[in-house]
């Protein structure tokens, strides 16, 4: 079966390893996993471990496998990030744009986002939104909770919003909150994570991807947040839910096709 990771990011850099290293090491564990095609996600800083939206673009281009994800720092030039993605939209060089509340003092409600949903539904790609716990900092959830993005799936009823990670501890609370917008999609990336797992426990996760997958069939797609989380553990935990092959099938590959209009070569 087809496996496409709709989540990841590089390995961050050690002494000595550069990015093309990262790259490299990626591809490998790609190659490892079984994994066919993947959605990296850059930094939204110029200067990163995991590189800037420019380095990533630069190391994926000449590989069919690999697709790009958007990123913006709304505090920073809004308007000549937001003409670079459009730019970048209309070049078909990336697949939607994600969002850190959370990692950045920011709502999906702040008006400065609004710009940013408004060129998604431009161009029928998904807004991708960071979600969940930060055990260092506990405090920082509140600026990505589902209440906030329920209001925006109303706010904007065409545009495709995905909620990484599921709100993790929160994962029922996340689901039964947003599951009345069609337009809202969950990727599973960082579920299969010990930490996660321990914090939310595993019964909760496999019951809220598979109440997902049954009621939402086309708005649950593979994720894994590699290289912080392991590629192998989140394919055994899709596989280990009963929900039959072709929902597994849609959670791997299907739906991200499609969710992020992904051409395939």
């Amino acid at each position: 079966m087809m496996i496409i990771d709709c989540h990841q990011h590089l390995p961050t850099m050690k002494e000595g390893r550069t990015l093309e290293d990262s790259r490299d090491i990626l591809l490998q564990e790609l190659e490892r996993s079984s994994v066919d095609y993947a959605i990296l996600i850059p930094d939204n800083m110029p200067v990163s471990e995991i590189g800037s939206l420019d380095e990533v673009l630069r190391l994926a281009e000449n590989d069919k496998r690999l697709f790009v994800m958007g990123t913006i720092d709304i505090q920073k030039d809004q308007e000549r990030q937001l003409q670079k993605l459009d730019s970048l939209f209309q070049a078909r060089r990336i697949v939607g744009v994600k969002i850190f509340p959370g990692h950045d003092p920011i709502y999906p409600t702040d008006k400065r986002l609004l710009p940013v949903y408004e060129l998604c539904v431009k161009h029928d790609l998904p807004i991708v939104i960071h979600t969940g716990a930060n055990p260092k900092n506990p405090q920082v959830a509140k600026y990505n909770d589902p209440k906030h993005i329920a209001k925006i799936a109303e706010a904007f009823p065409t545009l495709k919003i995905v909620i990484a990670h599921y709100f993790w501890p929160k994962v029922e609370y996340c689901y039964e909150l947003t599951k009345p917008y069609g337009n809202i999609y969950f990727d599973s990336s960082g579920l299969a994570d010990k930490e996660v797992v321990e914090e939310t426990g595993l019964d909760k996760i496999e019951k809220v991807l598979t109440s997902t997958a049954k009621e939402r069939p086309n708005n649950v797609v593979f994720g894994t947040d590699y290289a912080m989380c392991d590629i192998k553990e989140h394919i055994s935990l899709i596989e280990s839910l009963e929900i039959g092959n072709e929902l597994k099938a849609r959670i791997f590959f299907k739906n991200s096709i499609k969710t992020f209009d992904l051409k395939l070569e």
